[in-house]
């Protein structure tokens, strides 16, 4: 399995749900677009299926707009640090063969 997901309950907070994807060729990522509301990025993985939009119906703020980018930087340095890591462990990938296939279900 490469995912899973958890519930933690205290006494004194509320529940919190944890979701961890270790991402693998099963694992499954998309990003659905839309002429009038915001988009939708789902990543899937065996019972975690995590879901990110904004809480608008339709409508797109600053705010929204500030979280995208946070959430594609961090996503960015991600991919970064896994290469970083992977260069030292590997010979280096010709760059015509490195692209990333999509994914699809």
């Amino acid at each position: 399995m490469t995912a899973t997901v958890s519930v933690r309950f205290s006494e004194d907070a509320p529940a919190r749900v944890q979701s961890y994807l270790r991402l693998t060729a099963s694992t499954w990522i998309r990003c659905c677009t839309y002429d009038d509301a915001a988009p939708i990025l789902t990543l899937r993985d065996g019972p975690a299926d995590i879901v990110i939009t904004n809480p608008g119906k339709g409508e797109v703020t600053d705010d929204d707009v500030a979280f995208g980018r946070q959430l594609a930087d961090a996503a960015a340095q991600y991919a970064a640090e896994l290469v970083r890591i992977a260069a030292q462990t590997r010979p280096p990938v010709p760059q015509d063969q490195g692209d990333v296939p999509e994914r699809a279900a």
